[in-house]
């Protein structure tokens, strides 16, 4: 199926096919709008790692060599503010693409294959073809399953890489890979990420890895184990779980849960909103500061966002649809919250909690999800505030959230109506911070295509004594 609207104005573009009159035009969206630029940042960062792999295949043809760095220049066009971070980021990636030989045992093989495009064009695969241990799955795009000796089914939704290693599991590069593993021959099937092992524990889980490193498992039925570098202990995932992980030796991870829908605000391991946190207002330790943006204003003041103190008084919402007790910005604006914690602390949890679900339309809970990134800094002065959506510098990026991403929203009935992130770290401290800062960033409704902000009712940041 043909890319349409941004997609195919961004897959023109870096073809080096675009008009003069569709180039301005992805320009200003490009300019304007901070979602097409993430749309961007990801198809250019694909674009460019799957012509990489073309050009590592077609060279090990013709010289049996891996393709040499300096001569790993993809053939993508990058958007100017992008070129150097995406063309870095290829470069870097580089290492992951080296041909791994198959060691002649056939461990898994393909079942049913829907609409595949292959990185190498030249290859011709048909169900029930045999998978060898060592060998690398290279897709486009489309959707293909692989069937393990052991029993585990796990499909593959392209661009993803994912190279297999043994009946038991394998190596996701990129992409995203849904796996079933519900026989007993099949249990502790494994996938592993540049940034977690996620281990089967009798059941059916999504694992994604980003370009960046960045890797996310969701559990849509029964549990695993997620091993992160420098942990103790494993964490264990049950359905509806949903865990990231950063890349970076602070192996950040953000956990996202749903709630029981209630002013309890239970969640399944997440703490409810606490006045007991460091950032609490009655603490008198932290403050709050909008840098950029203005928050909601209604021609009635009951539907206009609450006041920032919202955020510190140590509980959420009292009921499903409370703009005065939320606070979020003027509606498609993005806003960046600076909070001052008044001294160096060591960091060790951060939470973000929101409710919404219209009284009107209940499967309207788009200011339900929670979409920001979240960047702090030891200095004894805050750093320059960002240009509008530009990337801060003096920053520290600590975590990025997307709970509809997590959640794999593609409805409106999709998106849980109350949510709780959670950011962490392996190392018990995400860092030491002066100050901490939120890109709240605005969510597109899946129906009406508009642009509307969030309701959070609460952050709570803990220290370390």
């Amino acid at each position: 199926m043909k890319p349409t609207g941004l997609d195919a104005l961004i897959e023109d573009w870096l073809e080096g096919r675009l008009s003069e009159p569709d180039t301005a035009r992805l320009s200003v969206l490009l300019e304007q709008s901070p979602e097409a630029r993430a749309r961007y940042w990801e198809t250019a960062s694909i674009h460019g790692l799957l012509e990489h792999a073309l050009q590592e295949t077609s060279w090990r043809a013709m010289t049996g060599q891996s393709l040499p760095v300096t001569s790993a220049r993809p053939r993508v066009r990058y958007w100017r503010p992008f070129a150097a971070a995406v063309a870095g980021l290829v470069m870097l990636a580089g290492g992951w693409w080296l041909n791994q030989a198959a060691d002649g045992r056939a461990v898994a093989h393909f079942g049913p294959l829907h609409q595949c495009r292959w990185v190498d064009g030249r290859l011709v695969v048909s169900p029930g073809d045999p998978i060898h241990a060592g060998q690398r799955v290279e897709l486009a795009s489309g959707q293909v399953e692989m069937r393990f000796l052991s029993g585990a089914v796990a499909t593959l939704m392209g661009p993803c890489i994912f190279e297999v290693e043994s009946d038991k599991g394998g190596f996701l590069t990129l992409g995203q890979i849904a796996t079933r593993a519900d026989t007993p021959e099949s249990k502790g099937f494994t996938v592993r990420t540049r940034t977690s092992r996620v281990v089967d524990l009798g059941t059916e889980f999504v694992t994604a890895a980003s370009a960046d490193g960045q890797s996310r498992v969701e559990v849509t039925s029964g549990e695993v184990d997620v091993h992160v570098d420098g942990t103790p202990r494993p964490q264990r995932l049950r359905k509806g779980d949903v865990l990231s992980v950063e890349a970076g030796s602070a192996r950040v991870m953000a956990r996202i849960e749903r709630g029981d829908e209630t002013p309890s605000f239970h969640f399944p391991s997440i703490e409810p909103p606490s006045a007991a946190d460091y950032a609490d207002v009655r603490q008198g330790h932290a403050s709050l500061l909008l840098v950029s943006g203005a928050l909601h204003k209604a021609p009635a003041p009951t539907a206009s966002s609450g006041t920032l103190d919202v955020l510190t008084n140590g509980r959420g919402q009292s009921r499903r649809d409370a703009p005065t007790e939320s606070v979020f910005m003027s509606d498609g604006t993005a806003g960046w919250l600076m909070m001052d914690l008044g001294s160096l602390v060591q960091v060790t949890r951060i939470n973000s909690y929101s409710w919404h679900q219209d009284l009107a339309q209940e499967d309207n809970r788009l200011r339900a999800v929670q979409q920001f990134v979240l960047y702090g800094s030891a200095a004894p002065l805050p750093p320059p505030m960002p240009d509008n959506d530009a990337s801060p510098s003096g920053w520290d990026q600590v975590a990025r959230v997307n709970t509809d991403e997590f959640f794999q929203v593609i409805g409106r009935a999709d998106r849980p109506a109350q949510q709780a992130s959670s950011i962490t770290s392996t190392l018990g401290t995400l860092g030491r911070y002066r100050y901490l800062l939120w890109h709240l960033q605005p969510s597109r409704d899946p129906v009406s295509r508009q642009l509307n902000n969030t309701f959070y009712g609460e952050l709570d940041v803990y220290v370390r004594p």
